[in-house]
């Protein structure tokens, strides 16, 4: 690949080379995973979960600082944390895609400022943002996935990683550090991504490797028609994404299969989904970026390790998140 042979020639500088963890924070338990590097390949090197009492975190939204700055202090001493990137909620995100006009690169941001407010609830001077380009090789226009949270938010999550002793490199939004763990370098593919945790359910449509559409569904007071239920969410998310001006009469946009990952999550969904669906769904394997597991045999057996997607989307190191 010629990004192997650029990345020898020219090795990324050391800063971007700093071993780092993944923390992924849940309204029920933090999640962190560390890789190590030994002959040209990654092994987990540290790994841990700490459960979050109840009403700690709710819906994304912190409600005790010092309760979540313990957890994280704890999580640093014992697994001699340093530098991490942390996961940001994301029910409290705002995700979209826009058209722009072929602009400069230093001008791209500016274009998309102009978007925010016809897709976003919130005033601009509110928020950040960031986007990924979406579609490269179009010469009219620029396709943008544009990921926007509220800057008391973001200000949040950064004040509890400080208060708690921890470097912070990055904060991503959960869905698109999921989608990195899950799918290989290079998919082009259009897929969902099933996120299931306590209580609720969340919905990635991603094309690409970059999440274009996102909605969590509550499945409370829903244990008895829990796969019923979702089914019926999907079928709702499949007729508006493939009715989608931009997706109508494009293949490459039709979702060609279901991922599977989270905890709490009945044996039978997948066959469930399979057969009601007419889309294959499939567990998800986390290590497919990492390692191959035919090789190495990961610590972490693989019913929790599908509950470790957004941690080890983050812990992913740079030499392979450059990639992307």
């Amino acid at each position: 690949m010629m990004f192997d042979k650029i990345l020898k020639a020219f090795p990324p500088p050391k800063f971007l080379d700093i071993p780092f963890a993944g923390i992924a924070l849940s309204d029920s338990s933090v999640r962190c995973i560390q890789f190590g590097k030994k002959d040209g390949g990654l092994f987990i090197e540290k790994y841990t979960e700490k459960p979050v009492p109840s009403g700690v975190i709710v819906s994304g939204q912190i409600n005790n600082k010092d309760a979540i700055v313990e957890i994280l202090r704890d999580l640093k001493k014992d697994l001699s944390l340093c530098y991490v990137k942390m996961s940001l909620p994301e029910e409290k995100g705002y995700l979209f895609t826009a058209k722009i006009p072929m602009v400069k690169p230093e001008e791209v941001r500016t274009a998309i400022e102009s978007k925010i407010e016809e897709n976003v609830p919130v005033s601009p001077a509110e928020l950040l943002f960031d986007y990924k380009l979406v579609d490269r090789n179009r010469t009219d226009r620029l396709d943008v996935a544009v990921s926007a949270l509220p800057i008391n938010v973001i200000d949040t999550y950064v004040q509890i990683a400080g208060l708690a002793g921890l470097s912070l490199l990055s904060l991503e939004i959960e869905s698109q550090a999921i989608i990195r763990s899950l799918t290989r370098r290079g998919d082009k593919s259009t897929i969902l991504i099933v996120n299931f945790g306590p209580g609720k359910v969340g919905l990635y449509v991603s094309s690409g490797r970059v999440v274009h559409f996102t909605s969590t569904i509550s499945t409370k007071g829903q244990s008895s028609r829990g796969e019923e239920f979702l089914l019926q969410e999907i079928n709702k998310l499949y007729v508006y994404w493939h009715t989608l001006k931009e997706n109508v009469d494009k293949p490459e946009r039709k979702i060609g299969r279901i991922i599977i990952c989270g905890e709490k999550f009945s044996d039978t969904t997948t066959s469930y989904l399979s057969s009601n669906n007419q889309t294959e769904a499939v567990l998800g394997n986390v290590w497919i970026n990492a390692f191959d597991t035919a090789i190495v045999t990961p610590e972490i057996s693989f019913d929790d390790s599908l509950k470790y997607a957004a941690a080890i989307g983050l812990a992913l190191p740079m030499d392979i998140l450059i990639r992307d």
